[in-house]
């Protein structure tokens, strides 16, 4: 071999390792740009991942995801939820798809009830059960003859969701048929309380004579009497009153409970002293009854008592309803009240999540400083129910002043909590948050949160 060709050689195995090497990285390249590819097709935001559920998931899957999103409070996929509910014969997808509808206040989709009722005889009755719950929240223009044709159905149950309909939606035009009914001996006499009810849902005075007798006679079936004190309450007329009254004296403790319930329908000025004093009744259902109503009338002389009861009551029912009542009655004794048995570590865990609930609704502003508090408080917990729930709430509340609050949340270990803080920031929209919600897409970070920062970012551009 002459000197030129082993000078060739030379050359050549020189530059092979390097051809090669550059080849490989070139193929190394193309696979990482590849795989970052693949990462990103993967990495849909959560917002397209539940439309594809909503269209292509199975049932089960459906069902759970829609109460996901009623839980949430999520209106963007109402009408993706709108053609499920169009074309399913799944009775538990509609079943669902209307607590989201009235959840979300959706009225859109009733007509499609009211053709399934109107065509009653190819439907199922679970079917027809969910249709009459939806078309009576969204009643159409003849949504009584609609209703009305299956109150005498041979399912004793769907003539009950019927009569329920009616009560919802009803006017006068539904008093005399269903006085009718009530008065029929071959009408089904379990279902005659659930007419009584409907009657007091429409409000009609027409009923008020009927109702009054049912009330007085003490030889009355006991649910015949509660249902027509419930219903003249809800009517509310004065000529009621003294019967009312009377049954506050009954034997009947459940009997007790719906007069006092009933009584904050009324006017005069003892009814707000009577319903202060059926908070020292023996029967716990009796005082449950007495906060409620107290809480409606917004009776700022209660406080004191309901305070009490909050604290102290052997009932942890009662409890509630008298916290629950001074969130209604919101005034600045009741609202430090509820801000004080938030902050105590050691108040019952149930009403402590509905303090931090109301005043979350009633006073964000005014509470800002207490619920920090808390959230420092709890915030290394292992695991921590308020603060939890704290975080929930505030995720469906709109303030201003809850930036830095949702920015601590995205910086917490727990998923959920993270993932409360994106919804709030979306909901309040927060594109000032936009960077940070960037940094929680990267592939590091867990698939529930960085599919929520991406949904979110959507809803921001």
């Amino acid at each position: 071999m002459n000197s030129v060709h082993r000078l060739i050689l030379i050359s050549f195995l020189l530059l092979m390792p390097f051809s090669f090497t550059a080849a490989d990285e070139s193929v190394s390249a193309d696979t990482t740009d590849d795989k970052t590819s693949e990462e990103k097709e993967e990495l849909i935001s959560l917002t397209e991942e539940r439309r594809e559920t909503l269209k292509y998931g199975i049932d089960s899957e459906v069902i759970t995801l829609i109460e996901k999103i009623t839980e949430e409070e999520d209106a963007i996929y109402a009408e993706d939820v709108a053609k499920i509910y169009d074309q399913t014969t799944n009775s538990a997808i509609m079943d669902a798809a209307v607590d989201y509808f009235i959840k979300i206040d959706y009225g859109e989709a009733a007509e499609s009830a009211a053709v399934r009722i109107e065509n009653w005889e190819d439907e199922s009755f679970n079917t027809l059960q969910a249709s009459l719950r939806y078309y009576s929240a969204y009643p159409g223009e003849d949504a009584e003859d609609v209703i009305f044709q299956l109150v005498d159905h041979d399912t004793k149950t769907l003539a009950s969701a019927a009569l329920t309909a009616l009560g919802k939606c009803g006017s006068e035009k539904s008093v005399d048929p269903l006085l009718d009914l009530l008065d029929d001996d071959d009408y089904y006499d379990e279902l005659k309380p659930t007419i009584i009810r409907a009657l007091g849902e429409i409000g009609s005075e027409q009923a008020l004579d009927t109702l009054i007798d049912i009330l007085d006679d003490v030889d009355e079936e006991k649910s015949w009497r509660w249902t027509a004190c419930e219903a003249l309450g809800k009517i509310g007329h004065v000529d009621a009153l003294p019967v009312v009254k009377n049954a506050l004296q009954d034997s009947d403790t459940y009997l007790r409970s719906y007069a006092v319930k009933a009584l904050a329908s009324f006017e005069g000025e003892d009814i707000e002293a009577t319903l202060i004093q059926s908070l020292r009744d023996s029967f716990w259902r009796v005082r449950v009854s007495a906060a409620e109503a107290l809480g409606e009338m917004q009776s700022s002389d209660a406080v004191d008592i309901l305070i009490y009861k909050a604290k102290k009551d052997p009932e942890n029912n009662v409890k509630l309803a008298a916290v629950k009542a001074l969130g209604e009655i919101g005034d600045a004794t009741a609202i430090e009240f509820l801000q004080e048995l938030y902050k105590k570590s050691n108040t019952n865990q149930s009403v402590r999540t509905m303090a931090a609930q109301i005043i979350i609704e009633k006073d964000i502003k005014g509470s800002l400083e207490v619920i920090t508090g808390v959230l420092n408080e709890e915030w290394e917990k292992d695991s921590s129910p308020v603060l939890s729930y704290t975080c929930q709430f505030l995720s469906k509340t709109e303030h201003s002043g809850l930036a830095s609050l949702f920015e601590m949340m995205l910086n917490h270990k727990d998923v959920a909590i993270k993932i409360y803080g994106i919804r709030g920031i979306q909901l309040n929209g927060l594109k000032t948050m936009n960077e940070r919600l960037e940094q929680l897409t990267d592939e590091k970070v867990n698939n529930a949160v960085r599919k929520a920062a991406l949904g979110a970012l959507e809803q921001l551009e």
